[in-house]
Protein backbone atom coordinates (compact mmCIF):
# COMPACT_ATOMS: atom_id res chain seq x y z
CA UNK A 1 0.00 0.00 0.00
CA UNK A 2 1.78 3.32 -0.95
CA UNK A 3 1.03 6.40 1.29
CA UNK A 4 0.29 9.80 -0.95
CA UNK A 5 2.24 12.89 -0.26
CA UNK A 6 1.28 16.56 0.40
CA UNK A 7 2.11 16.66 -3.32
CA UNK A 8 0.36 14.56 -4.78
CA UNK A 9 -3.20 15.21 -2.95
CA UNK A 10 -2.46 18.91 -4.16
CA UNK A 11 -2.08 17.62 -7.38
CA UNK A 12 -4.85 15.31 -7.43
CA UNK A 13 -7.26 18.21 -6.24
CA UNK A 14 -5.86 20.48 -9.03
CA UNK A 15 -6.60 17.97 -11.61
CA UNK A 16 -10.28 17.70 -10.04
CA UNK A 17 -10.97 21.24 -9.97
CA UNK A 18 -9.50 22.14 -13.59
CA UNK A 19 -11.80 19.09 -15.18
CA UNK A 20 -14.99 20.62 -13.19
CA UNK A 21 -14.24 23.80 -14.25
CA UNK A 22 -13.69 22.43 -18.11
CA UNK A 23 -16.97 20.48 -17.76
CA UNK A 24 -19.08 23.66 -16.76
CA UNK A 25 -17.25 25.76 -19.61
CA UNK A 26 -18.37 22.43 -22.15
CA UNK A 27 -22.07 22.74 -20.29
CA UNK A 28 -22.34 26.47 -20.65
CA UNK A 29 -21.27 25.99 -23.89
CA UNK A 30 -24.03 23.18 -25.02
CA UNK A 31 -26.96 25.53 -23.79
CA UNK A 32 -26.28 28.23 -26.44
CA UNK A 33 -29.02 27.61 -29.40
CA UNK A 34 -27.68 27.68 -32.81
CA UNK A 35 -30.09 29.81 -33.83
CA UNK A 36 -29.17 31.95 -30.67
CA UNK A 37 -25.93 32.20 -31.86
CA UNK A 38 -26.60 33.47 -35.60
CA UNK A 39 -29.11 35.74 -34.13
CA UNK A 40 -26.55 37.33 -31.78
CA UNK A 41 -23.57 37.48 -34.74
CA UNK A 42 -26.30 39.26 -36.85
CA UNK A 43 -26.85 41.69 -34.36
CA UNK A 44 -23.53 42.16 -34.02
CA UNK A 45 -23.08 43.17 -37.97
CA UNK A 46 -26.13 44.73 -38.14
CA UNK A 47 -25.28 47.39 -34.86
CA UNK A 48 -21.93 47.52 -36.75
CA UNK A 49 -23.10 48.51 -40.06
CA UNK A 50 -25.93 50.83 -38.87
CA UNK A 51 -23.41 52.94 -36.72
CA UNK A 52 -26.96 54.54 -34.64
CA UNK A 53 -24.85 52.28 -31.46
CA UNK A 54 -22.46 55.66 -29.67
CA UNK A 55 -19.16 53.41 -29.13
CA UNK A 56 -16.13 54.50 -26.81
CA UNK A 57 -12.95 55.53 -28.77
CA UNK A 58 -11.37 51.93 -28.47
CA UNK A 59 -14.66 50.57 -30.18
CA UNK A 60 -13.77 53.25 -32.80
CA UNK A 61 -10.70 52.48 -33.37
CA UNK A 62 -10.84 48.57 -33.56
CA UNK A 63 -14.08 49.32 -35.91
CA UNK A 64 -11.47 50.93 -38.20
CA UNK A 65 -8.80 48.56 -38.03
CA UNK A 66 -12.01 45.86 -38.94
CA UNK A 67 -13.04 48.38 -41.77
CA UNK A 68 -9.40 48.45 -43.10
CA UNK A 69 -8.38 44.96 -42.87
CA UNK A 70 -11.59 43.61 -45.18
CA UNK A 71 -11.24 46.61 -47.85
CA UNK A 72 -7.21 45.72 -48.17
CA UNK A 73 -8.43 42.38 -48.45
CA UNK A 74 -10.31 43.37 -51.29
CA UNK A 75 -7.44 45.34 -52.71
CA UNK A 76 -5.08 42.54 -51.97
CA UNK A 77 -7.45 39.87 -54.01
CA UNK A 78 -7.91 42.16 -57.24
CA UNK A 79 -4.11 43.23 -57.41
CA UNK A 80 -3.73 39.90 -57.08
CA UNK A 81 -5.44 38.42 -59.76
CA UNK A 82 -4.85 41.46 -62.17
CA UNK A 83 -0.97 40.31 -61.84
CA UNK A 84 -0.92 36.46 -61.62
CA UNK A 85 -3.68 35.52 -63.99
CA UNK A 86 -3.40 38.03 -67.09
CA UNK A 87 -2.31 34.86 -69.49
CA UNK A 88 -5.83 33.03 -68.01
CA UNK A 89 -9.23 32.23 -70.28
CA UNK A 90 -11.18 35.39 -71.08
CA UNK A 91 -14.59 36.56 -72.62
CA UNK A 92 -13.06 35.63 -76.03
CA UNK A 93 -13.14 32.27 -75.95
CA UNK A 94 -16.75 32.17 -76.10
CA UNK A 95 -17.64 34.78 -78.58
CA UNK A 96 -14.39 36.91 -80.29
CA UNK A 97 -16.25 40.19 -80.46
CA UNK A 98 -16.47 40.56 -76.63
CA UNK A 99 -13.27 42.21 -74.34
CA UNK A 100 -10.26 40.10 -73.05
CA UNK A 101 -11.23 40.19 -69.82
CA UNK A 102 -10.07 36.99 -67.59
CA UNK A 103 -13.02 35.00 -66.72
CA UNK A 104 -11.64 34.54 -63.12
CA UNK A 105 -12.94 38.33 -63.11
CA UNK A 106 -16.09 37.79 -63.31
CA UNK A 107 -16.34 35.28 -59.54
CA UNK A 108 -14.05 37.81 -58.07
CA UNK A 109 -14.87 41.27 -59.04
CA UNK A 110 -18.00 41.07 -56.63
CA UNK A 111 -16.46 39.79 -53.93
CA UNK A 112 -13.73 42.42 -54.14
CA UNK A 113 -16.74 45.27 -54.55
CA UNK A 114 -18.56 43.69 -51.70
CA UNK A 115 -15.82 44.00 -49.67
CA UNK A 116 -14.92 47.36 -50.04
CA UNK A 117 -18.02 48.18 -49.91
CA UNK A 118 -18.15 46.56 -46.65
CA UNK A 119 -15.04 48.30 -45.54
CA UNK A 120 -15.29 51.64 -46.52
CA UNK A 121 -18.90 51.23 -44.42
CA UNK A 122 -16.88 50.27 -41.45
CA UNK A 123 -14.47 53.08 -41.47
CA UNK A 124 -17.47 55.24 -42.24
CA UNK A 125 -19.07 54.47 -39.00
CA UNK A 126 -15.40 54.61 -37.18
CA UNK A 127 -15.04 57.97 -38.34
CA UNK A 128 -18.42 59.69 -37.97
CA UNK A 129 -19.01 61.51 -35.27
CA UNK A 130 -21.32 60.21 -32.74
CA UNK A 131 -25.01 61.45 -32.02
CA UNK A 132 -25.23 63.66 -29.12
CA UNK A 133 -28.71 64.14 -28.34
CA UNK A 134 -31.42 61.95 -29.74
CA UNK A 135 -33.92 62.70 -32.14
CA UNK A 136 -37.39 63.11 -31.15
CA UNK A 137 -39.87 61.41 -32.89
CA UNK A 138 -42.69 63.23 -34.62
Amino acid sequence: MSSLTDEDVAFDEFERGRLEMERTWYLRQENILPLERAWNEGRFYGLLLKGSQPFTGFQRCAILVFGLQIAGTGLLVFLMDSHFMPHTLSLRIIYQALPDVPLSWLALLPVVFLNFLFGSRLCWVAAKRPRTHILAEE
